[in-house]
């Protein structure tokens, strides 16, 4: 039982160190950041750099949320915040969460585009039904990144 314990918390860190990590070609793309550079600030918040120009930044959930689960697991999320300091874009990250529950708790990421990241994170936004869970996981984790965001950014 122990070794059980020991080898789920070990997948479950290597999940979250993997969710922290900086976001791939593949996910800047999603944000509307292709060919975009990124410097670290710190961890979990990078600085985009677009043709020599800071243009924002892109915050992962993870090291904020850290206790934060949907259905079964971890629902971290990058949030790409613009220079005038609006969220632009929220991608999901991979997650244990069932696909098809997943899928339509995803939807809940659009609410925040647009807003100013200072109103953003207290923004209320309802589960979506039938994937309430996931999407509960979601909210939080882009409200953990959001107030990441306001307090070391500025």
């Amino acid at each position: 039982m122990k070794r059980i314990l020991t080898t789920a918390a070990a997948l479950f860190l290597l999940m979250l160190g993997a969710a922290a990590q900086q976001p791939t070609k593949q996910q800047l793309t999603k944000l509307g950041l292709k060919g975009a550079a990124l410097t670290e600030v710190r961890k979990g918040i990078w600085s985009i750099q677009t043709a020599g120009k800071k243009t924002g930044h892109v915050v992962a959930s993870a090291p904020f949320a850290a206790d934060v689960k949907g259905f079964n697991g971890p629902t971290p999320v990058f949030v790409h915040i613009d220079k005038t300091r609006k969220v632009r874009k929220i991608i999901a990250l991979p997650s244990q969460d069932t696909p098809d529950f997943f899928n339509t708790a995803v939807t809940v990421l659009g609410k925040w585009e647009g807003k100013p990241a200072k109103n953003a994170a207290a923004q209320q936004v309802d589960a979506v039904s039938g994937a309430t869970y996931s999407s509960r996981g979601l909210i939080r984790n882009v409200r953990a990144a959001l107030d990441a965001y306001n307090k070391y950014v500025k």
